[in-house]
């Protein structure tokens, strides 16, 4: 069931409260979304950190676009979610690129939240946090490994996702950085409201603060924005919520800002971090130096990354390279690192202020003692590091002369400057190469251990479990846990672990996976938009110019190959001219014309096609009301059906020996179709019908009088899997295509394009008996992307045509 979701946000500066959060945009699905989105709802929360100036427009474009990429992308969530993420990052990428000559950058750090009922998605960027209070627990989600440094800074995209289960009154907070003072409460599972937890956040410190805090409630899936964090009196709550209707723009409104003697009194255009004070970074200082304390920090580091320093009892400032910006920090306690920018593959190194971190739990003992041994390890590493320099280095010195031919010249030791130029060369080798193991060894190690730890956790945790909801969820867990550590290191457990979880959720979803092998060993280069088969010859329609190829088994038994010499496509044949090809079919058995495929354009004109024989042209005998204009046919027990969607008809010509000379018939009663009716079946006197939104509708010819023909428009699709009880599993399907199964099996099958998925219904009762996918993983030759047609052999073959190829399996049953 849809929940509600009211969003607080928390943004502070300066001491000011401020009304409305750049970068927050939630959204309910726009009338222009794909249909596989339209149960979803957003949350965009982006953060800018940097010395570039955003306008607060530019700012909330940003977000806005990444919401309206998301809604126009097909495919899985997660396809959905990364593609929104890529938006955002080329546009700050691209931005970057453009002021990086004036040393001004912008580093994006993005979360996304897609509600679907009451499952929520997350995906992140940059060191993002997602804060989780359930009834009695909480859960920390961040994963800077993962999730990358942020946005705009590389042409690689990183993402994190992660996935929890919402119920009503849980608590969600979306943060970049925490202050120190909210350690006790982040940690707290205890039951609270949206209001009391808003306030106790926003007086447990004075700091300036850039989060958002959520909560769920029953409901119908309204979106509640309030308009900002002021105190908010409990009986103009109702007063404060944003309409659904006005969601997308709730925040989208010019942030006040106090008057600065540093810059400008105007809020036209505002650095992105003053927009969002968590990265603390202030525009570059021409002429000011920064108080700092001596720390052993600062004496440990090299001339060239010492900032410019004011130190009591030291009068002599330490100068750096001009190239680096002078930034002056609020808080002089907080350090500056340098960050290098990628532009077209370059490296640009630019001092940039780095954001406090959120703090988090305190670390277990555990933690603790291993963190100590990697740092003993390390400091062992740099000794042993020295110490066979310097053996190096004197071998070296006493090996090199030995190499001259004049004696004199044995005595004459080496100079100091090589010796130099060869640590210089070799340290920095030895270091990198000792660290790297060090990391291997590890970090990656522990990484894996957590999530696969927890996999296993969520496995055992299986025999409690009796809903098949809960046990689709928790099935879908592990395998994500799985995913992260296989990011880290493939092993045998990993391994079984997946295949136990997949071929768990397989039996609980009624999935059938399939191995598909490519039918050609090239790609064809071109958009199928149909194809028909044969006992042996697969036929294709090539979308771009209507024109039929013919694909045979190749020798060897190894795929297809195409067969050049066959001719059936638009053309003057004799007295008709024939136009591109709208549908294609392949005719059973022997006729009178010997043709194996029957192709029809536009205008109703049919054209017999066969191997080594020129095509015939034969046109149909138009209707009484003429053709609107032809877009599919079907055969059934040797009658022809012609769908003409723009009249709302199919006409329907009786066959003799393969060939439809006779005037036709029209198939309906007093009920007609819609004209969005996109594909067609028929089985004896039943017509089943594609529309164009997937809903499918049926109707039954009477042979006793054409005024008791009967429609059922929509036609009910059962599902009998329980483990769907939260999930619309058709209204989430993209159905592009209708079919039957191979006969004796009188099965209908229906083409999910989006996600290559095959749904398999039983004809009369249209009942779901199971689903038809490739396999997962390194076996599935197929790429991702929308299949643009699909056919079955009469003798079981099933074949997918995606982005030029086709691939075919034999293990349809």
């Amino acid at each position: 069931m849809p929940l509600d979701l009211t969003l607080a946000p928390l943004y502070r500066i300066n001491g000011q409260e401020i009304t409305s959060l750049p970068g927050l945009i939630v959204q309910a699905p726009p009338q222009s979304t794909v249909r596989v989105r339209a149960q979803d709802r957003l949350v965009v929360y982006l953060l800018l950190t940097g010395n570039a100036v955003f306008s607060v427009s530019e700012y909330m474009q940003t977000a806005q676009n990444a919401a309206d990429v998301f809604y126009k992308t097909s495919g899985s969530l997660t396809n959905a979610l990364r593609a929104a993420t890529e938006n955002v990052n080329k546009n700050l990428l691209e931005r970057n690129m453009s002021t990086s000559g004036r040393g001004q950058y912008t580093s994006g750090w993005l979360t996304l939240a897609a509600l679907r009922d009451s499952q929520c998605t997350f995906s992140m960027s940059g060191p993002m946090h997602v804060f989780w209070f359930g009834q009695n627990e909480t859960r920390h989600i961040h994963e800077p490994g993962t999730s990358g440094r942020g946005l705009g800074t590389s042409q690689k995209t990183y993402v994190y996702y992660s996935q929890i289960s919402l119920t009503a009154g849980d608590r969600m907070l979306f943060l970049g950085r925490a202050p120190g003072a909210w350690e006790s409460t982040l940690n707290d599972p205890r039951p609270s409201s949206l209001e009391a937890m808003r306030r106790r956040l926003s007086t447990l410190t004075r700091e300036d603060l850039n989060a958002v805090l959520i909560q769920s409630s029953e409901g119908t899936g309204v979106l509640n924005l309030l308009k900002g964090t002021a105190e908010i009196p409990e009986q103009k709550k109702e007063a404060q919520t944003t309409p659904p209707s006005l969601i997308t723009n709730a925040s989208a409104q010019v942030v006040p800002l106090p008057a600065r003697k540093d810059q400008p009194d105007s809020t036209a255009e505002l650095p992105a971090h003053v927009l969002h004070p968590s990265a603390y970074a202030i525009p570059p200082q021409r002429d000011e130096t920064i108080l700092q304390e001596p720390t052993q920090a600062a004496s440990l580091a090299s001339p060239s990354t010492q900032l410019r320093t004011s130190v009591p009892g030291n009068t002599a400032p330490v100068d750096f390279p001009v190239s680096i910006p002078r930034v002056q920090h609020p808080n002089t306690d907080a350090p500056l690192e340098p960050t290098s920018v990628e532009i077209d593959g370059k490296i640009e190194g630019k001092e940039i202020p780095i954001p406090e971190k959120v703090k988090r739990p305190a670390p277990t003992r555990e933690a603790s003692i291993r963190t100590r041994q990697i740092a003993k390890a390390i400091a062992a590493g740099i000794q042993s590091t020295r110490r066979l320099i310097g053996t190096l280095g004197e071998k070296f010195m006493k090996f090199l002369p030995r190499l001259l031919p004049n004696s004199e010249v044995v005595e004459a030791p080496l100079p100091a400057s090589s010796l130099m130029i060869f640590m210089a060369i070799l340290t920095p080798f030895m270091v990198v190469t000792i660290a790297s193991a060090v990391y291997l060894r590890y970090g990656r190690s522990e990484q894996y251990d957590t999530y696969l730890r927890q996999a296993q956790q969520i496995r055992d945790q299986m025999g409690s479990l009796s809903d098949p909801v809960e046990q689709r969820i928790a099935w879908e867990n592990v395998l994500l846990n799985v995913e992260i550590a296989e990011s880290h290191r493939e092993t045998s457990d990993t391994i079984s672990l997946r295949q136990e979880a997949e071929n768990n959720l397989d039996t609980l979803l009624g999935i059938t996976h399939m191995q598909f092998n490519p039918a050609f060993s090239s790609n064809l280069g071109i958009d199928i938009s149909r194809m028909s088969a044969g006992q042996t010859d697969l036929y294709l329609l090539n979308a771009a110019n209507g024109e039929a190829l013919r694909a045979s088994p190749a020798a060897g038994g190894h795929g297809f190959q195409l067969d050049t010499t066959f001719n059936c496509k638009p053309g003057v044949y004799g007295n008709y001219t024939i136009g591109p090809f709208v549908d294609i079919l392949a005719l059973p058995g022997p006729n009178s014309i010997n043709a194996t495929l029957l192709g029809i354009d536009a205008d109703g004109n049919l054209l017999y096609c066969a191997p080594g024989l020129v095509a015939q042209p034969i046109p149909l005998p138009p209707p009484d009301t003429n053709w609107g204009r032809v877009t599919a046919f079907t055969l059934d027990s040797g009658n022809l059906y012609v769908l003409d969607s723009p009249a709302r008809a199919v006409w329907v010509y009786n066959g003799k020996d393969g060939t439809f000379i006779d005037r036709p018939y029209f198939f309906f009663g007093q009920q007609t179709p819609t004209q969005d009716v996109i594909d067609i079946i028929v089985s004896g006197d039943e017509l089943y019908m594609l529309h164009a939104d997937g809903h499918l509708s049926n109707c039954s010819y009477s042979r006793f009088g054409s005024s008791s023909s009967q429609c059922v428009d929509p036609l009910e699709m059962i599902n009998p899997f329980k483990a769907y009880q939260d999930i619309d599993l058709f209204g989430t399907a993209h159905f592009t295509q209708l079919l039957f199964a191979a006969p004796p099996d009188q099965s209908i099958l229906l083409l999910d394009a989006d996600t290559q998925r095959i749904f398999r219904f039983s004809q009369r009762s249209l009942e779901l008996q199971n689903q038809f996918r490739p396999t997962t993983g390194t076996t599935n030759p197929i790429p991702s992307g929308t299949v643009g047609a699909v056919t079955v052999s009469p003798n079981h073959v099933l074949y997918l045509a995606v982005d030029g190829q086709v691939y075919f399996t034999t293990e349809m049953p």
